[in-house]
């Protein structure tokens, strides 16, 4: 099991491509961050295909038994660690998918790979934390200082990311912190946190913020103790 990542796509590498497979390669996943609508498959795919073709005869790739394309990403999706698991799943059956999409829900043509959206490799060493705010409000501003702090002033790894729409103001923001003492390669983002924060009360109503993890600590900021009641705290 392992990934061969094209780096120099175009002109395509042919010799290079086949060296850098392992002799013991029974199976293929072609992945295109694109869709090509009316061709026989997505742009990287066609190229493996002739590479494989074209050399199978000499090469030492004689154990290969199914090479399937799929498309990942669409839409901006995110590229998560339970997409990549269902992939080496699908590639594990008799008769795997081919010409799949993962990570949406395609409804029309039914290519969809089913994947658990619980399934998360990343260890309790690294701390997860996730805040929500309203644009202007500060909230991505301290965030991006407290990063910035723990990355440059201590021993940790630390990571970042911050998602708000081009209205900004008044929208909805969200912070995704990740440091830790080991290197940080996780580049999407949090889906299982050990700290959330909601700056906005009225956020509550709007995300199911327990669902990001329910065993781990919340904290609630709101300008009067009276507006939200402690059961009413506990329900979100």
């Amino acid at each position: 099991m392992g990934v061969v990542k094209v780096r120099l796509y175009r002109p395509f590498d042919i010799k290079r491509f086949i060296e850098a497979l392992p002799s013991s390669v029974k199976a293929i996943a072609i992945l295109d961050r694109t869709k090509e609508p009316g061709s026989t498959g997505e742009p990287l795919y066609l190229d493996v295909i002739n590479a494989i073709h074209e050399t199978h005869p000499k090469s030492r790739i004689q154990n290969l038994k199914s090479i399937v394309g799929g498309r990942y990403g669409l839409s901006s999706k995110e590229f998560t660690p339970a997409m990549i698991k269902a992939i080496f799943d699908n590639l594990a059956t008799t008769e795997p998918k081919h010409h799949f999409t993962v990570g949406i829900n395609d409804d029309v043509t039914q290519t969809s790979l089913d994947y658990d959206s619980e399934f998360s490799i990343e260890g309790d060493n690294i701390i997860r934390a996730i805040f929500y705010g309203l644009g202007s409000d500060g909230t991505v501003g301290a965030n991006k200082n407290s990063i910035k702090i723990i990355g440059e002033e201590t021993d940790n790894y630390a990571q970042g990311y911050f998602v708000y729409d081009s209205k900004k103001s008044g929208s909805v923001t969200v912070s995704h912190l990740r440091f830790g003492s080991q290197p940080i390669r996780s580049s999407y983002l949090i889906s299982r946190a050990n700290f959330v924060a909601c700056h906005q009360s009225i956020l509550l109503e709007r995300f199911d913020l327990l669902q990001l993890n329910p065993t781990q600590p919340r904290l609630q900021t709101t300008p009067a103790s009276s507006v939200m009641s402690p059961e009413s705290l506990l329900a979100w």
